[in-house]
């Protein structure tokens, strides 16, 4: 088991590099280095050129992923086939990495249209959670590392559980709408910030990508809500809840750097290095959010055992 639940975490790992190179494909203009799918100006290997070698860098990686991820789900059977949530997760896990591929190549075969692009980095952030979710369960369930985690289930941790699943939705619009952001051109649309073509013109023009991009920051500004509400009552139970401290500071911390790397971005006409730190950064607070799902809403099969069933408590 400790193999299945190591290979699980190695999976989510995997799933942020992949996610980080693709945006490194992305911000150097590399989507269409091979313009054919699977193969690479009809070859495995691409040509020396940077766009070709970089497109099937994340090619690979991606392979790479998706063996991690049938890996994963082949543990779940061999080690957790009596817990139904660990293995309808890791299963599951397979099919949505095949459907990431299939919209990969169709990216490549229309030549990058933004709704498919957008679609290709939040399916990404699905499979993210998938295997957040099948690590957490795995170590959860085992006994020495669910007592550090604390395992028993409260109100105020399903609070945070709660709020937490409520901010990844949001987050998924808001990494969805910034996807097609970019890759529609709208992304330079505005030339100032907090305004778009002034400090204070937060409204933006009939222009479409205008509107597009400060739809973005809009619904950006308005996650500010879904963290507060989640970190607020984390950092309460701190003394409660292991895990608390750690979830409410590091959330909090990657927002208000994702809000100065978003700012600087715009200053400086989107460098290579701060585009790809704008995703990177919003997929680890999507990472820190399913963490904090897991262990606030999950029970594991021990703890369970150990409630009172409902015919108990009606004849206590």
């Amino acid at each position: 088991m400790e193999l299945a639940r190591r290979l699980a975490l190695l999976t989510v790992l995997a799933t942020l590099v992949l996610i980080g190179v693709g945006v490194l494909v992305r911000a150097t203009g590399s989507g269409l280095g091979c313009p054919d799918w699977p193969t690479c100006h009809g070859g495995v290997l691409p040509p020396g050129n940077k766009h070709p070698v970089i497109e099937m860098s994340h090619r690979f990686t991606a392979t790479a992923v998706g063996l991690l991820v049938i890996a994963v789900a082949v543990m779940a059977w061999r080690y957790y086939r009596d817990n139904p949530f660990i293995l309808w997760t890791a299963i599951i896990g397979v099919p949505l990495v095949g459907f990431q591929g299939l919209l990969g190549a169709i990216t490549v075969v229309k030549e990058l249209p933004p709704e498919i692009v957008a679609s290709h980095l939040l399916t990404a952030m699905i499979v993210l959670s998938c295997q957040v979710a099948v690590a957490a369960a795995m170590y959860m369930e085992d006994s020495a590392w669910g007592r550090r985690l604390g395992t028993f289930s409260s109100a105020a941790r399903r609070r945070i559980g709660t709020v937490s699943l409520a901010a990844i939705a949001w987050l998924a619009v808001v990494l969805w709408v910034g996807g097609y952001m970019t890759e529609s051109g709208a992304s330079t649309a505005c030339d100032s910030w907090p305004g778009c073509t002034g400090a204070a013109s937060l409204l933006p023009a009939s222009n479409d990508h205008e509107v597009t991009h400060m739809l973005h920051r809009y619904l950006a500004a308005a996650f500010l809500f879904f963290v507060v509400a989640a970190v607020i009552p984390a950092w309460r139970q701190r003394s409660t809840v292991p895990w608390a401290a750690l979830f409410a500071v590091t959330t909090a911390l990657l927002y208000a750097l994702q809000v100065v790397v978003g700012a600087l971005n715009v200053w400086y006409t989107f460098p290579n290095w701060l585009a790809i730190s704008h995703t990177v950064i919003a997929s680890l607070i999507w990472t820190a959010l399913s963490a904090a799902v897991m262990l606030a809403l999950y029970v594991p099969a021990a703890a369970r055992d150990r409630r009172p069933s409902a015919t108990a408590r009606a004849t206590a």
